[in-house]
């Protein structure tokens, strides 16, 4: 099940991007519809996040860039990594982002066509912004990519001490897998300047392959952020993935985010998440590097 499970990971990844409240400025106006990001810290400011002393310039949006890189731990798999590439356009309350997770693994094993390097995401969304509500829907794609290679595959249902059994066969996959659809819904609620709570909801329609009929599934979220310093966002979160798979249990777990600006432009993000079901990774730690512009 390790393919599955970096995917269930990397949609949890999509899921934190879309659930990061961020405020660089901690104006109170989240950075996807503020187009003033350097507002001195004791000026107010209007809907657009400008105070009186800043001139509104000619606005073209904002985007954003990020790469990094996932780690996998846990005492019964090998040690798995991903690199994960991010990137987000901003226009008023409009927003779109395309990504990528690569994984580094040198495993041969493969269950099926459920995981691709070659998958990309895709989502479109739109942000209502209130002074103290924040509600962002989306839509979105998972573009599947094909699988053409001869593989290893371990029929283990006992391996490591989870699962039983023991044989060993090769096949050749050979098949595309359908396109993946999903639908979300994010709010977070500014508690005050420093504070947000957030709840995360989204459906995912699987697509199939010639073999295998994926299950559709849900996936939640809910947490809540503090801002420690003008430049230190942190936040704490459950998270629940439904599995693509009849009678597998969800992926489950608790992720610690944090969020750090070095300037107005550039920023890293670093996280913890510990999974509180069976079959995934006990242990993943993320680190990113972005660039705003």
């Amino acid at each position: 099940m390790k393919q599955s499970k970096t995917i269930i990971f990397s949609l949890l990844l999509l899921s934190n991007l879309a659930l990061s409240y961020q405020d660089v400025d901690i104006d109170g106006v989240d950075d996807s519809i503020d187009n003033c990001l350097d507002t001195p810290f004791d000026e107010l400011v209007d809907k657009n996040g400008c105070s009186k002393t800043q001139k509104t310039t000619k606005y073209y949006g904002h985007l954003t860039l990020k790469i990094g890189t996932d780690i996998f731990t846990d005492k019964y798999y090998d040690d798995d990594s991903s690199l994960n590439l991010y990137a987000n356009y901003q226009y008023n309350n409009w927003d779109i982002s395309i990504s990528n997770s690569r994984s580094n693994s040198n495993s041969a094993y493969n269950e099926d066509n459920s995981y691709s390097d070659n998958d990309v995401y895709i989502s479109l969304g739109y942000t209502f912004n209130h002074p103290k509500n924040i509600v962002k829907l989306s839509v979105g794609t998972k573009l599947a990519g094909d699988v053409d290679d001869t593989t290893q595959i371990e029929n283990i249902s006992n391996r490591y001490g989870r699962w039983n059994s023991s044989s060993t066969s090769i096949q050749t996959v050979d098949e595309s897998r359908d396109d993946d659809y999903f639908a979300s819904v994010n709010y977070s609620y500014l508690i005050n300047t420093k504070q947000n709570i957030f709840a995360y909801y989204s459906y995912t329609l699987s697509g199939d392959s010639k073999s295998v009929d994926y299950e559709d599934y849900s996936s939640f979220s809910l947490g809540s952020g503090y801002s420690f310093t003008p430049k230190w966002y942190s936040a704490l979160s459950y998270n629940y993935t439904g599995s693509i798979y009849k009678d597998v249990d969800a992926s489950q777990s608790i992720d610690w985010f944090n969020s750090y600006s070095f300037t107005k432009n550039i920023f890293a993000t670093a996280g913890y998440s510990y999974a509180l079901d069976d079959l995934s990774y006990d242990n993943t730690f993320s680190i990113a590097l972005g660039v705003t512009f």
